[in-house]
């Protein structure tokens, strides 16, 4: 199997700014050599961008959306050559281009299922969010309770169930969030219980994934502790171990279902910090991705 890379180096629809810088600096560190040392085949990165005059004037959800198209169409040509997709995005808004990405390659009706590695939910939209903040608002937009246009400029076929929903690894959700999410079908393992109870969360994955026919794992770097992460945006104490994320990654990629990986959320331009945190991100992957590579991959649509 080969494994096809994607930057998508944004945070919200700014380039390069910030956490937008996460994606390169992973290539510049040495992340590709790593994978390859670790059994994976490569084909060569590919960037998402989105040009000035595509930008729409005083609409970033609709500009979101529209990167997140020039995302989807490059999953969507690796998944239909048949390669994995491993997505370096800046933030989470990248997902919604994924999730389109893979509609487009295996059709609107695959029983696709999202599995969200992240200390936070990001399931608010416009009416339950504190902060506004349109990156913890993604698995929301995914579900079709938010954001049309957003989703609609993506190419985005159709939302996901809820049922086909896991979030693993929380450690803060809103109150109006923790709210919305009861009252869906969305199954949410908060980060004490991955690390408790490990055997018990594979399970749970290997149950949720008998229910799909395709997933999409995604990772927010801030599941990881803030020690580990110092740089991160957004950090919540008590986050887990390199091993303990490795260790649910690599449960998700051994039920031979994923055919795309994202992970979001590296800010390396904060001196020792941030290189601290580049080293943690380049530790996870390459310590969790090959086992990738010993699954099988789902077949796209003909």
């Amino acid at each position: 199997m080969r494994v096809q890379i994607v930057t998508v180096p944004y945070r919200y629809d700014e380039p390069d700014e910030g956490l937008g810088q996460g994606p390169a600096a992973l290539i510049d560190a040495g992340l590709p050599q790593r994978l390859r040392e670790g059994g994976l085949e490569l084909a060569d990165p590919v960037t998402a961008r989105l040009p000035d005059e595509e930008r729409s004037a005083g609409s970033i959800a609709v500009n979101i959306g529209h990167l997140g198209a020039k995302t989807a169409a490059l999953v969507s040509d690796a998944r239909q050559r048949g390669d994995g997709v491993l997505v370096l995005a800046g933030d989470d808004t990248a997902t919604v281009g994924v999730v389109s990405g893979l509609q487009q390659a295996h059709g609107a009706g695959v029983r696709l299922g999202i599995i969200w590695i992240d200390a936070h939910g990001d399931f608010n939209t416009p009416e339950t969010s504190f902060s506004g903040i349109l990156a913890g608002m993604p698995l929301a937009i995914l579900a079709g309770l938010a954001g049309p246009l957003w989703r609609g400029s993506a190419g985005l076929a159709a939302p996901v169930p809820t049922d086909r929903m896991l979030v693993i690894g929380v450690r803060e959700l809103d109150e109006k969030e923790q709210t919305l999410l009861r009252s869906t079908d969305v199954k949410v393992i908060p980060a004490d219980e991955g690390r408790k109870q490990p055997e018990q969360v594979t399970e749970a994955i290997e149950r949720f994934a008998g229910r799909c026919d395709l997933l999409f794992l995604h990772i927010d770097l801030d599941v990881l502790d803030p020690s580990l992460v110092p740089s991160a945006s957004t950090p919540e104490p008590n986050g887990w171990s390199i091993r303990e994320a490795a260790a649910v990654i690599t449960a998700v990629l051994g039920t031979g279902r994923v055919g795309a990986v994202s992970i979001a959320s590296l800010n390396p331009g904060a001196g020792q910090r941030g290189r601290r945190s580049v080293e943690s991100a380049l530790q996870l992957i390459s310590e969790a991705l090959p086992a990738w590579q010993a699954t099988a991959m789902p077949e796209p649509a003909v």
